[in-house]
């Protein structure tokens, strides 16, 4: 079935999909199979930084500066190594600094754990176009630091789907080329940032001086009812909002598993309220009718409580942080202020109060992802520069401290926590993620074909060839699409078993709808290869193929080939338009 992203809202395709594998010739059942015993042998890397009493990275630190805790039993650091990206960069207090950037540099660091990729994301449904503009415009000046930076870029955005404008490069000039080639930000942002809290509190005002100037009808008393409701109604849809932002950010993660090393999102958004509605709620239980209704306050403070997006978020940190994904969250709306909204009448408009608390929660989803995920909320500052030169602090000097899990249930998420040696923590702070979830080597591998999926950066140390052939008109708008997959026989490790050599593969398959970013789920299937039982080569290359029904349109095909015995994986993408040149022209019936 085509889906689009998880979470992402709007129609569901009406046009149902089939992927099934069809091999050349049937299989018959294998009750023997030579016993391989493959071990899967995983590290955690958690990424930390440290920074002295003035802000600064602090390098130098070895492995026994350092304590790492797994639900609060500690572990032992097995793998460890410092990063430094920025070159020639001035850092902090040292611990040791004769040690050489080459030094610095070895080690298992040295390798796509060590790997940095930052990526600007907009939130453009949450961010007003004026603030956008003024952001963007400044974007060329704000990066200039990162030229100088051993890492990777991408820019993406969510407009209720996930679009990546850049993939991974490091150019930074063609995000900035990107940047400048966006659409102008979202018109629905001007109702859902602002606006819609303006038109709430117009909306409570309204019904409050319609039933002052009706006879016999108390103000808070008898059109109590229809005020909470428009109140109510506002906080439905900034949570509805709020769940939106979230999926998107989720969807981005999912999008980036795959990509080695640590990944840094600098999220730019007008806000991301952990209680939605609350301003309004307020502003009518302690403003509005305090003295008109004794119990408002109490009445409205039980409805905040209702409203409360917490959950929703650390699911989505827990996701990035199974995937070291770093939040950098960058409130778009600068310097925030709280001067009353002068297009209301001065008695009635918000307090000072109020807009304070309006602009607290506006913020304080942001300071959870970013803190959860050990990043950094940016905020109150009209000047991107000065913002994006906490993001080149933060990232200029990491350690990473690896250990073996233990064993946990699939999904299960452990909390981590990291403290410095009592001789090395003097007036340091330490920045990490709060969590890790373990992923089996399934979930794994059809993460990475997501990323290969939207991304490219395609690996291939099987050799393996991918051809899309001809489709076949199903109906209308359908197309039956014929995938074949070689892969050479001499790259697959056989093992003898009763006098025969047979191997083991896995496919992994899924497609991705480029206008739209629907896709399929990923499908996977294992195969038995030569011997008497397998599948047998042809030419010196297994054949595998594949029917996948589709809608008509572009589409990139991903697909995974996993040799089971050595783990070697490659990973392919491969474009196809539906319907294809020698499609045929009448559908079947």
């Amino acid at each position: 079935m085509l889906t689009r992203p998880e979470g992402k809202p709007g129609p569901a395709l009406a046009l149902a999909s089939l992927l099934c594998l069809a091999l050349a010739g049937a299989l018959p059942a294998q009750p023997d199979q030579p016993f391989v015993d493959f071990i899967d042998v995983q590290v955690v890397e958690v990424d930390v930084v440290v920074t002295d009493r003035k802000g600064r990275p602090v390098d130098g630190l070895k492995p026994e500066d350092f304590e790492l805790y797994v639900d609060s039993a500690p572990v032992q650091i097995t793998n460890f190594y410092e990063s430094r990206v920025l070159r020639d960069q001035p850092v902090g207090d040292s611990g040791d600094t004769d040690r050489s950037n080459a030094e610095r540099a070895s080690g298992p660091g040295s390798s796509d754990d060590a790997a940095l990729t930052i990526i600007f994301y907009l939130d453009e449904p949450s961010t007003l176009p004026s603030h956008r503009t003024r952001l963007l415009g400044r974007l060329e000046h704000a990066v200039a630091p990162w030229r100088s930076m051993e890492a990777r870029f991408m820019l993406a955005r969510f407009d209720h789907r996930l679009d990546v404008l850049v993939p991974p490069t490091r150019d930074l000039d063609a995000i900035l080329e990107g940047a400048a080639a966006v659409p102008k930000g979202s018109p629905r942002a001007i109702q859902n940032v602002e606006g819609a809290r303006r038109s709430a509190i117009r909306s409570l005002i309204d019904s409050h001086e319609a039933c002052l100037q009706t006879l016999y009808c108390r103000p808070c008393q008898d059109n109590w009812g229809e005020l909470l409701s428009l109140a109510r109604q506002h906080a439905d849809n900034q949570a509805a909002n709020a769940a939106i932002a979230a999926d998107g950010l989720a969807d981005l993660v999912t999008t980036l598993a795959g990509v080695p090393g640590k990944k840094a999102v600098v999220y730019v958004t007008d806000g991301l309220p952990q209680r939605p509605g609350i301003s309004v709620l307020d502003y009518l239980g302690n403003q509005l009718c305090p003295d008109l209704r004794r119990s408002a306050s109490s009445e409205t403070m039980a409805e905040i409580l209702q409203y409360d997006e917490s959950r929703r978020f650390n699911r989505v940190t827990a996701h990035a942080n199974a995937n070291r994904v770093t939040f950098f969250a960058l409130d778009a709306a600068g310097l925030r202020d709280a001067t009353p909204d002068i297009s209301l009448d001065r008695t009635t408009a918000p307090s000072s109060r109020n807009l304070n608390l309006h602009n607290m929660n506006a913020q304080s989803g942001l300071h959870l992802v970013a803190s959860e995920t050990g990043g950094k909320a940016l905020l109150n500052a009209n000047d991107l520069a000065l913002l994006l030169a906490d993001v080149s602090e933060q990232l200029a000097v990491s350690y990473s401290l690896g250990f073996a899990p233990t064993a946990a249930r699939p999904g299960e998420i452990r909390q981590l926590q990291v403290d410095l040696a009592r001789n090395a923590a003097k007036g340091r702070t330490v920045e990490y993620r709060r969590s890790y979830r373990e992923k089996s080597v399934d979930e794994r591998l059809a993460e990475r074909l997501l990323s290969v999926a939207y991304l490219g950066s395609a690996e291939n140390p099987l050799e393996a060839r991918v051809g899309c052939e001809a489709s076949e008109a199903l109906g209308k708008d359908a197309h039956a699409l014929a995938v074949t997959v070689d892969v050479p026989a001499e790259a697959i490790l056989a093992l003898p078993f009763r006098g025969e050599e047979t191997g083991q593969l896995r496919l992994w398959l899924l497609a991705v709808k480029e206008d739209d970013g629907a896709r399929t789920k990923v499908r996977q299937k294992s195969l038995p290869v030569g011997g008497g039982s397998g599948v047998a080569a042809i030419d010196g290359a297994y054949r595998f193929e594949v029917a996948m029904n589709l809608p008509e349109g572009a589409y990139q095909v991903a697909v995974g080939v996993r040799d089971e015995t050595t783990g070697a994986t490659s990973l392919i993408r491969e474009p196809v338009s539906l319907p294809t040149p020698k499609a045929n022209a009448t559908a079947r019936p």
